[in-house]
């Protein structure tokens, strides 16, 4: 049975492409998707697909679709798109950002968020407080249209 993304309610979750991002942020990826799986509660394309960003930056339908992207703009080149647009909704020490906007979608320019540190520790750390924090809830609230 063929596989169902909707571009209004899948959620991309984009690392970087090479050696490093995949090994430092690839893992951080997944358990991001396993948290937007499991708040899905089985509604088929309420899910998320971890892409590289030379996949999103290079697929015009990439715009479309909700997108979370996970290591800093230096090791990923959909952070470097999107990094200055998005307010910083949480950051510690200038080693942790949590990026996105909670204005209504006629405000902004998509469903976007950046989670990022200036390291692999800071990094997975920005990907556990946006878990953790309510972040992760406040963006699928927006995308699933759950408020």
């Amino acid at each position: 049975m063929p596989r169902y993304f909707d571009i209004r309610s899948t959620v991309l979750i984009v690392v970087g492409y090479g050696i490093l991002p995949e090994e430092e942020d690839r893992p951080g990826a997944y358990d991001l998707k396993r948290e937007i799986v499991s708040r899905g509660l089985g509604v088929e394309s309420r899910g998320a697909v971890v892409v590289t960003d030379m996949w999103m930056v290079n697929q015009e339908m990439a715009e479309l679709f909700p997108a979370i992207a996970v290591g800093g703009p230096g090791v990923n080149a959909f952070a470097a798109q999107i990094y200055e647009d998005l307010p910083v909704a949480f950051a510690r020490d200038e080693r942790v950002f949590i990026q996105m906007s909670d204005a209504p979608m006629s405000e902004r320019p998509g469903k976007r968020a950046a989670v990022w540190g200036m390291d692999r520790a800071g990094t997975r750390e920005a990907v556990e407080r946006f878990v953790k924090d309510g972040f992760l809830d406040r963006f699928l609230d927006v995308v699933w249209k759950r408020n």
